[in-house]
């Protein structure tokens, strides 16, 4: 696994196209990022993207939230593994190396799971109790500045078949600063 994550390391760029001129070809893509694997690197990922879509009016929390799993913040076996990642608040762009992690049937219903746990916490909905096992990583999610991201094309699986939320918040357009200064 070291030799995958260091030839990532060796090829994360901000430019798709160079990522692809060195080989790597797009498995994934977001409403503000894109995902790359390379054949000799095929259980790590590097994701590109940038931080702010005009489209969607959101800043994207991804690369907050990957920071905070970098550096030990938060942590829960339902969170990827992040290996390294570069934010460039003045150009409004960033790239993660992560754990590749891949879709399976039943996405719909478990992303629908672990959102219903994360609006009960939140109190945005009521009459609802949080699922227990998703409870613990969604409260690490709470903050008024984030919305809730969480949808069947977020939620990936590890090779155990444990839930894999792999992009969980975008962030309230106003609080941008607070995170990307």
């Amino acid at each position: 696994m070291r030799k995958q994550i260091n030839h990532a390391r060796r090829h994360a760029c901000f430019s798709e196209s160079a990522l692809r001129q060195n080989g790597y070809h797009q498995i994934g893509r977001g409403a503000f990022s894109k995902a790359f694997v390379h054949r000799d690197a095929p259980d790590v990922v590097i994701k590109v993207g940038k931080l702010y879509s005009k489209r969607l009016a959101l800043t994207d929390g991804f690369p907050h939230f990957a920071q905070q799993l970098l550096d030990g913040e938060i942590t829960s076996k339902f969170f990827p593994k992040v290996y390294d990642i570069l934010i460039d608040a003045a150009r409004g762009l960033f790239w993660c190396i992560m754990k590749r992690y891949h879709k399976q049937r039943g996405a719909k219903k478990m992303a629908e799971q672990i959102s219903t746990t994360h609006k009960a916490i939140t109190g945005s909905i009521s009459g609802t109790k949080p699922i227990g096992r998703f409870r613990k990583a969604m409260e690490k999610l709470i903050d008024a500045r984030f919305i809730s991201d969480i949808h069947a094309g977020n939620v990936l699986w590890d090779a155990k078949g444990t839930p894999i939320v792999i992009d969980p918040i975008c962030i309230t357009p106003r609080y941008h600063r607070d995170f990307y200064a």
